[in-house]
């Protein structure tokens, strides 16, 4: 039986979920990537989506999230001993699937260095959003407003 997309969540797949965003980098604590801020953006219509291997192991994820007019792909990591396999393209052909069933369109970051994720992305028809940088408040405490 190949690899197939799971939407099935629990604390035991966060903890796969999380040494594969530690092993590839993406993971960051700066960030509130934690069970509770998972769970609560799937409450309000976010998905995790993982691949996992007949044995249930989890090969690859990303994290959706839907604010009501665009899904937000979050941390799509594939496991360093999972890479090329196509896993990548399975969890971004089911992300598109969402935003169709949705009508949303779908926003990524990605970092300016990773060459083998923007061509994923511009193979699926994604386009860098000209004219924008990203901005992010970490610490609302630390707001000097």
């Amino acid at each position: 039986m190949p690899a197939l997309v799971s939407e099935e969540f629990g604390p035991e797949v966060f903890e796969a979920v999380e040494r594969i965003w530690k092993e590839t980098g993406v993971g960051n604590p700066l960030r509130g990537d934690t069970l509770a801020s998972v769970e609560e953006t799937l409450r309000h219509g976010g998905r995790l989506l993982t691949v996992r291997s007949p044995k249930d192991e989890v090969l690859a994820v990303c994290w959706i999230t839907d604010d009501g007019r665009r899904l937000y792909l979050h941390h799509m990591a594939v496991s360093p001993s999972a890479q090329g396999k196509g896993y990548a393209r399975l969890l971004m052909e089911r992300t598109v699937q969402i935003a169709l069933e949705r009508g949303r369109q779908v926003k990524i970051e990605v970092h300016r260095d990773n060459a083998r994720a923007r061509k994923l992305y511009e193979r699926y028809g994604f386009a860098p959003l000209s004219g924008y940088d990203t901005f992010i408040l970490r610490d609302p405490k630390a707001s000097r407003g």
